[in-house]
């Protein structure tokens, strides 16, 4: 049983717990590439081609998912798209060729579109203002927890009974998670769990539920302050990417390590970035809050230390040994660890309440396309210098661009009961 006041914490792990699920069923194809690959005789470009489907399908639902969140609610949205996740898995457990396994990865991206996004909207209506950095850096660090976690079990699973196991295993998981949210989840008014004493607290501190009607979308597309902190967050999600993607290829083509000891080496800096988010992106953020501080205004250094910190990135393109790579790469995750969660509470506190869901959407769009664009440069500008130093460099670059988008639009001299004036009006 969930202990007094404590049901919001229970739904926070619950996010976590879907976040983590979601990425195991990012992962399996990654991790199946290779026997997938020499069952159907796919050519490299073949196998690029079925990696890239569920990007594109991701990318191009964000901003409806945000906009169908503030419509119906992340409750029955993510009653609708859980499922989906588990048959996208188990048609291409079931794939005879090629055709089924690309249709399959749409489905996936299009039906975990709503994931993080959802995510950020109900840690909104669920936490208040006091509590919102730990609850994002929750659902926020079950990313990271989910890299360190997903390549070792998938790996084990399909090494023991082949490529197809892996994607039976991951549609059994998000059967059981479809089950845990479809008993778990409410939204805070509907919610059987808080007590009396609780919904007060919730409601008090700041935590903004509310569902949206036609014509939200305009709005957020009108307002410069959003566009600047969904770019921001572009910047951001190109670096991290741009490492996700391609550090086990860095360590391998950089410094000749096997493939075993290039991913123990991969594990480390995402270990790194799971701690710091929590203590730092979560923790500090909320105890600066709840000691008075402004909830934007205390954000501002939290989120530009994190992402001066991701530009060390730089070094690690330059490192004389993949220990020194790690050290590198430990400090710039960390660091862009320390900002995500930040960046995702944003939109549950500078737009009004029926439009959390869109400006995470687009948040999240703007994310995705640097995401997509950053994995296809990085690889280009490595084959033409022969090293990862410039494509590593050009990521600092971008994460300057990201500071600068972020300075202005966290400004620190606004009043808590004004962060939505400005935002709000162009909604109206």
């Amino acid at each position: 049983m969930t202990p007094p006041g404590r049901a919001r914490w229970a739904i926070g792990s619950l996010l976590a717990g879907g976040i983590v699920v979601n990425f195991f069923d990012r992962t399996v194809l990654s991790v199946a590439s290779t026997p997938l690959a020499e069952e159907f005789g796919l050519s490299l470009g073949e196998l690029g081609l079925v990696l890239a489907a569920f990007n594109w399908s991701y990318c191009l639902v964000q901003f409806p998912s945000g906009l169908l969140a503030d419509r119906i609610g992340v409750q029955w949205l993510n009653r609708i798209a859980v499922p989906l996740w588990a048959l996208a898995s188990l048609l291409t457990a079931v794939a005879s060729g090629l055709g089924l396994v690309i249709l399959a990865r749409l489905l996936l991206g299009v039906a975990e579109g709503p994931s993080m996004v959802g995510a950020s909207k109900a840690t909104a209506a669920w936490f208040p203002a006091v509590e919102r950095g730990r609850a994002t850096a929750l659902f926020d660090g079950a990313t990271k927890l989910a890299n360190v976690l997903a390549f070792p079990v998938l790996a084990w699973v399909i090494s023991m009974w082949g490529w197809r196991a892996g994607f039976l295993f991951t549609g059994v998981l998000s059967l059981l998670f479809a089950v845990a949210w479809w008993w778990g989840y409410r939204e805070p008014a509907g919610h059987p769990r808080p007590r009396a004493t609780e919904r007060p607290e919730v409601r008090g501190g700041g935590a903004r539920g509310a569902n949206g009607a036609p014509g939200v979308w305009r709005g957020v597309l009108r307002s410069r302050r959003i566009w600047a902190i969904s770019l921001g967050f572009a910047c951001y999600g190109y670096t991290i990417n741009v490492v996700l993607t391609w550090m086990p290829v860095f360590f391998q083509r950089q410094f000749g390590v096997a493939l075993g000891r290039a991913g123990l080496y991969a594990m480390v800096p995402w270990l790194v970035a799971a701690v710091a988010e929590f203590a730092f992106g979560g923790w500090l953020v909320d105890r600066m809050v709840r000691g008075g501080r402004d909830a934007v205004a205390a954000r501002r250094p939290v989120l530009l230390g994190g992402l001066a910190l991701g530009a060390t990135i730089g070094c690690a393109g330059w490192a004389g040994s993949p220990l020194g790579a790690v050290l590198w790469m430990s400090l710039s995750l960390g660091g862009l660890a320390v900002a995500a969660p930040v960046a995702w509470s944003l939109p549950g506190l500078l737009a009004p309440p029926h439009a959390v869901g869109a400006v995470g959407g687009l948040m999240n769009f703007a994310n995705t396309a640097a995401t997509t664009g950053g994995v296809l440069l990085t690889g280009w500008l490595a084959e033409i210098t022969g090293s990862f130093g410039a494509p590593f460099v050009f990521a600092v670059t971008v994460l300057i661009a990201g500071g600068l988008l972020y300075w202005p639009a966290l400004r620190a001299e606004r009043s808590p009961a004004a962060h939505t004036t400005e935002v709000s009006k162009v909604f109206n």
